[in-house]
Order: C-alpha cells, then structure tokens, then sequence
C-alpha cells in the first residue's frame, strides 16, 4: 500500500480547547482515538478529551475498522498532518481532518510548491 499524507492549515493557533475539540470529534465519527504515550514508546486509548496527556507536540492514531491514520498536532501552530495509507476511494488520513473545527485548507504532501509557501510564511 503507498502512504498518503495531508497537512490541515487552521484559521487559528491550536489551544488546549481546540485540540481537545479535535478529539471529541474523532471519537464520535471513528472507533478509536489513541494517544503516544509522551516520552515513551506506545500508545494509550484516549476515551474522552479530558484523558488526553498534554505536551508541545501530541501524536494520535485514529482507528476505524481496518484503517488508521496519524495525526500530529502542536500547541500553539497553526497547521496539522497527518499520514497513513492511500485507500481505493477517499484516504483516511484525509477523512480524520474532514469536519474538524476552524480548517482554513487541506494540502496534499505532495504539493511542494504550497508547502513551501506555508513554511515561508511560518504556518508549517
């Protein structure tokens, strides 16, 4: 299977509500949500926002059925990525971004130009 990645631009910096916002709604649209343990090799299934274990830089892995994707999220940034593998209709990895509060723009990995942009700009 080939890895597909997206990065999501927000309207706003993430905050602590706004992440724990982005939780809430993975766990209501997919099977489960897990967070990277900080510091530490593995994962914790995080069943409610308030279980989430704060830190600069968060990784979760959101589960439906067969399909996971990785979302990594920063406080204070602007932008989230995310990777997984590319699916027959729409990739995972970009469902998980879909529906998520204050989403200015989705980019595909693959548009350097665009990235470039963002980088420039110090949204990425």
């Amino acid at each position: 299977m080939d890895r597909k990645g997206f990065i999501a631009v927000f309207e706003t910096a993430h905050d602590r509500a706004q992440i724990s916002e982005f939780v809430a709604s993975w766990l209501e649209r997919f099977e489960k949500v897990e967070q990277v343990i900080p510091g530490m090799e593995g994962t914790l299934e995080v069943k409610e926002p308030s279980e989430i274990m704060w830190e600069p830089n968060l990784q979760f892995r959101v589960t439906n059925g067969q399909q996971f994707a990785w979302a990594y999220v920063s406080l204070e940034k602007r932008a989230m990525e995310t990777t997984g593998f590319q699916d027959a209709e729409i990739s995972f990895c970009l469902e998980v971004l879909l529906e998520l509060p204050g989403v200015a723009e989705v980019i595909d990995e693959k548009n350097q130009r665009r990235l470039d942009e963002l980088e420039k700009a110090k949204i990425i």
